[in-house]
């Protein structure tokens, strides 16, 4: 979906101008065969075609040798094994832009930690990129005014990511912090879905954006813990503001899956809900590895924990409000 969508908003910029190639791809044949034939989406965005100079190759081969700029627009938790499958095509020097908002189920790592294992026995040199911001794909290809960050530690290859993918309606702010934008785009999708149970519920507004704030500073103090950098979860930030802001309050797939257990269904009800509809619940899988980060990063959260608790153990949501408004007051000045 999102794949679709940035090849889309990607050949509008680029058309007329031959200086960018743009091919796509997707490992479903039937889904690939009616965008080669009708050049629109097989279940997404019917009204919308694909730009003529955007192409469709046959093979991952195809699609990866002579690449400068490799756009990893997949499930989280197909990353290893797509970059396995491709490593050997990779042109040296290619760029890997990673889209996926989540950490790697039962390794709990970020993704850029997944790559560089997978590219471990290449000689060739590459450089790891990230880019997350508040841009769900309906929007993107609907061309509205958004932003998002790309992160990336190498400055020269961030300012070429950085003069390719920002456009006219995409503002695209440069970020070295590349740990941080990862955990930031993991957490806020934990804590959509902690929005989405509280709005389900039938709580107020002030409640939900309680409950937003204090679980963002325990990411914050998670993330920054493994290594992330305090200035990426500030609030001007396009993959922490911006991206919280919007999949708390907007109709992000997260959000609709709290909701969903807010209202009363099970997390498997409501997961197999979303499966149904096509809708990939990254927060699901993130939530499964708080235990071991919140352990790796020495933190007590409460809040985190909780929605660990309400996902994996089945415990009632009020329950777990009713625990977390019942706990003791912190000291005096103390951010509790």
């Amino acid at each position: 979906m999102f794949g679709f969508a940035l090849g889309h908003y990607l050949g509008n910029t680029f058309l007329g101008k031959d200086k960018i190639k743009i091919v796509t791809y997707d490992s479903n044949e039937e889904l690939l065969q009616h965008l080669r034939t009708y050049r629109t989406h097989l279940y997404h965005f019917k009204d919308k075609k694909m730009p003529p100079n955007v192409s469709f190759a046959r093979t991952k081969k195809e699609l990866i040798e002579d690449t400068d700029i490799i756009v990893l627009a997949v499930t989280s938790q197909a990353v290893r094994g797509i970059v396995r499958e491709i490593k050997d095509y990779f042109k040296n020097g290619a760029i890997i832009l990673n889209t996926a908002k989540a950490l790697e189920i039962k390794t709990c790592k970020i993704f850029s930690e997944v790559i560089k294992e997978e590219m471990t026995n290449t000689s060739l040199n590459y450089c790891n990129s990230k880019l997350s911001g508040g841009t769900f794909a309906v929007d993107l290809v609907n061309n509205v005014p958004l932003g998002a960050d790309i992160a990336c530690v190498n400055i020269s290859a961030l300012k070429k990511l950085q003069e390719i993918f920002h456009g006219k309606t995409l503002r695209i702010y440069g970020n070295t912090d590349l740990v941080g934008v990862e955990y930031a785009g993991a957490f806020k999708n934990v804590i959509a879905v902690w929005a989405g149970i509280i709005n389900g519920l039938g709580l107020p507004y002030g409640s939900e954006t309680h409950m937003i704030s204090r679980a963002a500073k325990e990411a914050k103090e998670i993330a920054v813990a493994l290594g992330g950098k305090p200035h990426t979860f500030s609030m001007e930030s396009q993959c922490w503001g911006n991206d919280l802001w919007m999949s708390c309050t907007g109709k992000s797939r997260n959000r609709e899956f709290g909701r969903l257990i807010g209202t009363g269904l099970s997390p498997s009800e409501a997961l197999g809900k979303m499966t149904a509809g096509h809708k990939l619940v990254e927060g699901y899988y993130t939530i499964d590895a708080i235990p071991q980060l919140c352990k790796k990063a020495k933190a007590n959260s409460p809040i985190f924990n909780e929605i660990y608790n309400i996902i994996y153990e089945e415990k009632e949501p009020n329950r777990s409000i009713k625990h977390l408004m019942n706990r003791k007051a912190g000291n005096i000045g103390e951010t509790f």
